[in-house]
């Protein structure tokens, strides 16, 4: 009887735990890619990236990397968007990988299970653990239910226009100016159907810009904020602690 209560308990918070994936997958409409993860040493290595994206896909995910125009919504509400990061886990003799789901404040709302793979080739051995990884992303059913809300658009930490402010005038929000800042290293832009990518001095892709419906004005991947261009140079524009930064695009 004892056993049958524990495993009654377990397949309880089992259920729980995957409707709560779910409804926090659920709100979300958008998925952006990067062409490049932490652990690669280049630009779609073996393929994960493109992996990544036929996986989303199949499970019905709209990949916006995968979209010939930025969408209007997305525009309007970046929180619609989730940002794909795949971990590469240490293991003796395996290959291990775990997918992530962040939102716009870069909070994690969806991990997977761990893949993995005693596959001694790279390429194949990443290919099975991605894949692995991804069983308990479909297992979660994702479907699109914009009667959910998403994280509400005031709290992001993205403003493209100013807004009013409520804090007290002896401590205003302040902008920290290109001239306190100095570009150290040169960077490389590719222009892309969607706007750019941002390369370093070895070629590799280090993030994407993606074009807004105001002309000029860019969001970037795996960054908070904004970019435009200022006089002759990109610059990103972001909050951090209640001040607005201003600061050279670097790879």
């Amino acid at each position: 009887m004892k056993h049958l209560s524990i495993t009654l308990i377990a397949i309880f918070v089992a259920s729980q735990t995957l409707l709560t994936a779910q409804t926090n997958l659920d709100q979300y409409k958008y998925v952006s890619v990067p062409n490049r993860f932490d652990f690669m040493k280049s630009s779609d290595q073996f393929q994960i990236s493109s992996l990544a994206k036929f996986l989303l896909t199949k499970n019905k995910f709209t990949v916006l990397e995968n979209l010939e125009k930025y969408p209007a919504d997305l525009a309007a509400n970046q929180c619609l968007l989730l940002n794909l990061n795949v971990e590469q886990i240490k293991g003796f003799l395996k290959t291990k990988l775990e997918v992530q789901f962040l939102n716009c404040k870069n909070q994690v709302v969806f991990k997977s299970d761990i893949g993995m793979s005693r596959e001694k080739d790279f390429k194949t051995a990443y290919h099975q653990a991605l894949r692995a990884a991804f069983s308990s992303v479909s297992e979660a059913n994702y479907k699109f239910n914009e009667t959910v809300d998403t994280v509400s658009t005031n709290e992001e930490p993205i403003s493209v226009k100013p807004a009013v402010s409520t804090v007290a005038v002896s401590t205003p929000m302040q902008a920290t100016d290109l001239s306190s800042s100095k570009l150290t290293s040169e960077i490389l832009m590719t222009q892309t159907s969607y706007g750019f990518d941002i390369k370093d001095a070895d070629g590799i892709v280090v993030y994407s810009l993606y074009q807004t419906m105001s002309d000029g004005i860019y969001i970037i991947d795996r960054l908070p904020g904004i970019v435009y261009k200022r006089g002759n140079r990109f610059v990103r524009e972001y909050i951090s602690n209640q001040k607005i930064i201003i600061e050279p695009l670097t790879p």
